[in-house]
């Protein structure tokens, strides 16, 4: 059994872990961080609860330490957690400086001990589908690709995450997700240009981005607007041998957001009005279009794998050392916006 620490308990804690730690028997919630003792309770009887990480890492000895916590406080808690030789699972993002990821890194691998990064969206099914296509060269060669995270939210909220302040706004929101799975397929890229802006009225953070990766022989465009009121376009993806185009979200937010049961038979299923369309050319030269069935989502694929890694010592889902390139962009890509030119990746 993995004695889970939870730092945090607010809506990334209770709808992105902890269904997961608690139908996983792997792991149980132990201890939880939080101002909202009451609540905690309510949903977890048993755990202690603290209102410092510190005191309760002194007092308690765990295995796992979950970060869910505002963006600016993920790498000096990881870092508080490592050095009581706990395991440790943030949020994304990582951290939000690519000095400060390495060190973790490598303070990791001298304690022995597990870090891994939130990347759910790895384990998205529209995106083990889009692997799975571009794996068997149905597209042949990739040339263009494009990424997006809609949503329709014109006003503002009174929130840590549209407020000012480090780690603000959606760039550090959604960008770590989108850049991420980029890196996943392509790799890092060449150079990096970026228009992030904030364009709600009255907006104190970001609320819309654009950037684009630049590749030697392909082009990948990532972005995501606060304007969006209709079907969200997800992918699109261009190669040689077709066209790939899909839209609206994974549904496995929404339905943890419905708290719907892993065991229940729609869990992770795409509704079949939202499968992606494959158009390419046949032998003799004709387009067709063929719906791909979008995958099955596989969050708990994710939990399942970060218990194995901490018993049996195997490569978590997202390795903090994989996720140190991803801050690395997001920082080129602030810098390039800034400037209002492309920077070379290096």
């Amino acid at each position: 059994m993995i004695s889970t620490l939870l730092v945090g308990f607010g809506f990334s804690a209770t709808t992105f872990h902890l269904p997961f730690l608690n139908y996983l028997p792997q792991f149980s919630v132990d201890v939880v961080i939080s101002s909202k003792p009451d609540a905690v309770k309510a949903a977890l009887p048993h755990a202690e609860v603290y209102s410092s990480l510190d005191e309760a890492l002194k007092i308690h000895d765990v295995d796992l330490v979950v970060i869910t916590t505002p963006n600016h406080l993920h790498g000096p808690q990881a870092k508080l957690a490592l050095e009581h030789s706990c395991h440790v699972l943030v949020e994304k993002p990582f951290t939000l400086d690519s000095k400060e990821a390495e060190d973790l890194v490598t303070l990791a691998k001298n304690q022995g001990k597990q870090l891994c990064v939130y990347h759910n969206r790895r384990f998205d099914g529209d995106f083990l589908t889009i692997k799975q296509l571009i794996g068997d060269g149905k597209l042949g060669e990739i040339k263009c690709f494009e990424s997006r995270f809609d949503r329709f939210r014109p006003v503002p909220r009174d929130r840590w995450r549209e407020n000012a302040g480090p780690g603000s706004g959606i760039f550090w929101d959604l960008g770590p997700h989108l850049i991420d799975q980029a890196l996943q397929l392509f790799g890092q890229p060449e150079e990096v240009s970026a228009n992030i802006l904030t364009l709600r009225e009255n907006g104190q953070s970001d609320d819309t981005f654009d950037i684009t990766l630049h590749y030697g022989d392909k082009i990948v465009k990532l972005g995501s607007s606060a304007f969006q009121a209709g079907a969200t376009l997800r992918y699109d993806l261009q190669g040689t041998k077709g066209s790939f185009r899909k839209f609206y979200l994974d549904p496995q937010e929404d339905q943890l957001r419905a708290a719907l049961s892993f065991d229940d038979e729609c869990w992770a299923k795409t509704n079949e009005d939202q499968h992606g369309v494959l158009t390419a050319a046949n032998e003799s030269g004709e387009l067709s279009e063929e719906t791909i069935t979008t995958l099955k989502g596989e969050y708990l694929t994710f939990f399942n794998r970060l218990a194995h890694a901490i018993e049996d010592g195997n490569f978590s889902p997202a390795d903090g050392s994989s996720v140190v390139p991803v801050i690395k962009v997001m920082e080129l890509a602030l810098k390039a916006s800034a400037q209002k030119t492309a920077l070379a990746f290096n």
